[in-house]
C-alpha cells in the first residue's frame, strides 16, 4: 500500500509540476507575442529616425532624405488648400535628368530655402528646359523660374499638423524619447523576459529538488 500511495504521490507531483510548465510556457510565449508586436510598431520609427539622423550630418546642406523620400515641415499658406502650415509633407526625391509636367507639384531650391510649388508653364532658356511655379494660394507666379538642377524632388503626400511632431523630435527631449528609448526598450524585450525565465526554471528546480529530497526523508 505504501509502495502504491507513493507512486501515487509522484505520478501527482509529475502532473502539478507539467501544469505549472504548460502555464509558464503560455506566459512565455503571450510575453513573446507583446515583444514582436512593440518591435514591429517601434523599429521603423526608430529605423527612420536614425537614418534621417545620418544623412543630415552626411550632408548638413540639403533636408535629410530616407529611402529616398524628404519629409519637410510647410512654413507659409501659400499652397492652401492643397496643404496647409505645419502640415508634414512627403517629397519624393528626383533626379536633375528627371522631366516635370505643368501642373506637378515640386520642391526646389530657393536660395537658402525650399520652395514647394506647383509648375504653371514650362519653357526653353538658352537650350535649357525652366519652369514658372506659383503657389496654390498666391495670385501671381514666382518670380524667378526654376532650372531642374534646382528641384530637389515631386510632393508626394502630406499629414495635417504632423510638422509640429518632426520639430519635436529635432529637439534634445524628442531624440531621447523616439530615439534612444525606442532602443532602450527592445533592449528590455530582448532581455528581461529571458531573466525571468532562467530565474523561474532555476527557482523550479530548486523546489523541486527540496520537495523530491523531503519525500524521501519521509520514506
Amino acid at each position: 500500500m505504501e509502495s502504491e500511495k507513493t507512486v501515487s504521490n509522484e505520478i501527482n507531483l509529475s502532473g502539478g509540476q507539467q501544469n505549472r510548465i504548460a502555464r509558464h510556457k503560455s506566459k512565455l510565449s503571450v510575453a513573446n507575442i507583446i515583444g514582436i508586436v512593440l518591435c514591429v510598431l517601434l523599429f521603423p520609427g526608430f529605423l527612420i529616425n536614425v537614418i534621417l539622423l545620418i544623412s543630415s550630418l552626411i550632408k548638413p546642406d540639403v533636408p535629410p532624405s530616407c529611402f529616398g523620400i524628404t519629409p519637410l515641415i510647410v512654413e507659409s499658406g501659400s499652397m492652401s488648400p492643397s496643404f496647409e502650415k505645419n502640415d508634414l509633407i512627403l517629397i519624393r526625391n528626383t533626379s536633375e535628368n528627371d522631366k516635370y509636367e505643368k501642373g506637378t507639384v515640386v520642391c526646389y531650391r530657393s536660395g537658402d530655402v525650399y520652395v514647394t510649388h506647383r509648375i504653371v508653364k514650362v519653357s526653353e532658356e538658352n537650350g535649357k528646359t525652366v519652369y514658372t511655379t506659383q503657389g496654390d494660394a498666391n495670385n501671381t507666379p514666382d518670380r524667378d523660374t526654376v532650372g531642374a538642377e534646382q528641384i530637389l524632388g515631386v510632393y508626394s503626400t502630406h499629414f495635417a499638423g504632423m510638422g509640429n511632431m518632426l520639430l519635436f523630435i529635432q529637439t534634445p527631449i524628442g531624440m531621447i524619447l523616439c530615439v534612444i528609448l525606442p532602443i532602450f526598450v527592445i533592449f528590455l524585450i530582448f532581455t528581461v523576459p529571458s531573466r525571468i525565465s532562467q530565474r523561474k526554471k532555476r527557482y523550479k528546480y530548486l523546489t523541486a529538488k527540496e520537495t523530491k529530497k523531503d519525500t524521501e526523508d519521509k520514506i
